[in-house]
């Protein structure tokens, strides 16, 4: 009876892990080294950031591609992608995608939603935490799951702003 039991606690510990090693919204980058090692040096951080003007990193872990950006030292978005080797193929199928959500969840509740957006982007499936963090799939093989913090909105905006007063303040004075 000990055996079993024994047996049913590891199982559900190996069960639990990899929910656990999933990166986390408004972590450090020390943190996210910690459960992953060094980041990758990639030039797609540079080219291809997760969000233009953070502290873009790559991670690899256990067969995914884990991209973070990072405001202020903090993650504020994660972006999920299984490897082009990964058993099963590169597209994140539900279980997946509700670990994932379920390790973000960060004391709040998701709520599923498709998007049918005709002037931004459309995404497969989409999700909203009662934290006010803001979950989708990307593309139509859902090859990536992106977490955003509600910080990204916020940065965005404030990005657009000196971009445009930029733009304005270029005008030559004809």
């Amino acid at each position: 009876m000990k055996q079993q039991y024994l047996a049913i606690v590891i199982i559900g510990a190996m069960a639990l892990t990899p929910i656990r090693s999933f990166a986390r919204l408004d972590e450090t980058e020390a943190q996210c080294e910690q459960r992953y090692g060094k980041p990758q040096n990639l030039l797609s951080d540079k080219s291809f950031p997760v969000l233009s003007g953070a502290v873009n990193r790559t991670y690899q872990y256990q067969g995914w591609c884990i991209m973070v950006a990072f405001l202020d030292g903090k993650a504020v978005i994660i972006s999920y992608s299984k490897s082009a080797k990964a058993p099963g193929g590169i597209t994140i199928r539900n279980d997946e995608a509700k670990a994932i959500l379920d390790a973000e969840s960060n004391g709040g509740e998701w709520k599923g939603s498709r998007s049918f957006n005709l002037f931004g982007p459309v995404h497969p499936k989409k999700w909203s935490n009662t934290n006010g963090s803001i979950a989708y799939l990307v593309g139509i093989t859902r090859a990536a799951l992106v977490v955003e913090s509600p910080k990204v909105e916020e940065f965005r905006k404030t990005q657009a702003k000196t971009t445009e007063e930029q733009r304005k303040e270029s005008i030559p004075k004809f």
